[in-house]
């Protein structure tokens, strides 16, 4: 797996496999064969992005090249994160406002992001859009420092480390918009966008995870 599979790996089965089997179960709503075949399958495929984060990501480059197809991944992903499955950004704690708001501001965060390839041609529009993007990257870190209150004393160290990242990547985000508007090398600000996401679904990762051993 090369370094562009190592972080769009983990987000290929929400952002393409989640949402092909979900259109596909709601047009076969009534095909209880196919809906057991469907259920299969969402296992199987989740199993394979647990045992081996990037298979999925391997598997759908190989099968692009092998229909002759030639596809801007970084920009692809990126568009499909809008529509994505939310269920890697849940922290299934629902009763526990911080990590409802750390969640919602997590999917909010991805969602904007998302919409950077559509806005990047509209100067207007896209700025517009950066400055949601600051105001979203603001309160995902104020939802992580309100989560670090209350999370075990022996989980904070990780989250704390996973919101140290978070922030160079952000930071690394803000340099790639800047440069953007010097060399409009797009492919650089999808790739920092993409990047960006991953870390989030990591603050996240990390928190169920440790409130699990809890």
């Amino acid at each position: 797996m090369d370094e562009e599979g190592a972080y769009l790996g983990h987000v290929t089965y929400q952002c393409i496999y989640s949402g092909v089997l979900e259109r596909m179960r709601k047009t076969r709503a009534n095909d209880t064969t196919a809906q057991a075949a469907l259920q299969k399958i969402r296992v199987a495929l989740k199993a394979c992005d647990q045992a081996s984060p990037g298979f999925l990501y391997d598997f759908t480059k190989s099968l692009l090249t092998e229909g002759g197809l030639e596809i801007n991944m970084q920009e692809a992903f990126l568009r499909l994160q809008g529509n994505a499955s939310d269920e890697d950004l849940k922290i299934p704690i629902p009763e526990v406002r911080e990590f409802r708001e750390l969640s919602d501001r997590a999917i909010m965060l991805r969602r904007v992001l998302a919409r950077v390839p559509e806005e990047m041609t509209d100067r207007r529009r896209f700025l517009e859009t950066i400055k949601e993007i600051a105001s979203s990257i603001k309160k995902l870190l104020e939802a992580t420092n309100a989560t670090l209150q209350i999370v075990p004393e022996s989980a904070q160290h990780a989250v704390e480390k996973r919101k140290r990242e978070f922030v160079h990547y952000s930071k690394q985000f803000s340099n790639t918009l800047k440069d953007y508007f010097r060399d409009q090398n797009a492919l650089q600000v999808s790739i920092s966008a993409n990047r960006l996401i991953f870390q989030t679904q990591l603050i996240i990762r990390t928190v169920n995870e440790k409130m699990r051993k809890h």
